[in-house]
């Protein structure tokens, strides 16, 4: 036997390794085979893209809540009865506070579908751009209104009443979109509340509105956030 014949054996040896070691590797990476463990793994990969796009409840109820809090004390507490409305600037720092919280949603819910293509993307961006467009539409309608000559007390009632519409549909969509029970509940809560604040002589109606409306929403920011805590807490046991 030449002297050559050990290596080449050797090296015969370590290719077979070397081919066994890549069909174990193959193997392991390949997909399972059995269908329940591939039917589950499509539906954690879903579950997985839904939450990665859907709404942070805690951020997004915490930002309307308080703006609907500050701002409607604002408005109740200058409330000027010989005017029958509140003063301007209550209305400007009204207005400023909802703008905020509007924009805050657009913004978060374009960051939650950045880089996110197809359905899901899609659905975010006209969500997004949905209370845009109502809001636009419902500025509109308000001055409409006022060159009609609506009295104070019909602007009051208006501009309140379709605003809380406006969120409760949202929300209600939301919800729907999002299969999120908790949004869709707090959107009935918010219909509910701007029904019920229109039927309240004004400035109750704003007290109605800050104390239901926005306390529920800090409310449901609360709990969305332990409900939160709670998963993270499962999850890591």
């Amino acid at each position: 036997m030449s002297v050559d014949e050990p290596d080449a054996t050797n090296a015969h040896r370590a290719t077979e390794d070397a081919d066994a070691h890549e069909s174990d590797r193959v193997l392991e990476d390949a997909p399972p085979s059995d269908p329940a463990a591939v039917l589950a793994m499509i539906a954690a990969q879903r579950e997985s893209t839904r939450k990665s796009v859907e709404p942070n409840g805690p951020l997004i109820f915490g930002a309307w809540g308080v703006a609907w809090v500050i701002g409607y004390l604002v408005l109740h507490s200058t409330y000027d009865e010989t005017l029958g409305r509140s003063t301007a600037w209550g209305f400007v720092v009204f207005g400023l506070l909802l703008i905020g919280a509007l924009a805050f949603t657009a913004v978060h819910i374009a960051r939650r579908v950045s880089g996110v293509r197809g359905v899901s993307a899609s659905a975010g961006a006209m969500y997004g751009w949905s209370w845009v467009v109502s809001f636009a539409m419902a500025c509109m309608l308000f001055a409409g209104l006022s060159r009609a000559g609506a009295s104070p007390e019909v602007m009051a009632i208006a501009s309140n009443s379709v605003s809380a519409l406006i969120v409760a549909v949202m929300y209600m969509a939301g919800g729907a979109l999002w299969h999120e029970w908790r949004m869709f509940g707090l959107g009935a809560w918010v219909a509910v509340v701007g029904g019920t604040a229109a039927l309240v002589p004004a400035p109750g109606t704003y007290l109605v509105m800050a104390l239901a409306g926005g306390g529920g929403f800090l409310v449901a920011a609360l709990g969305d956030l332990i409900l939160s805590g709670r998963r993270a807490r499962r999850s890591r046991s």
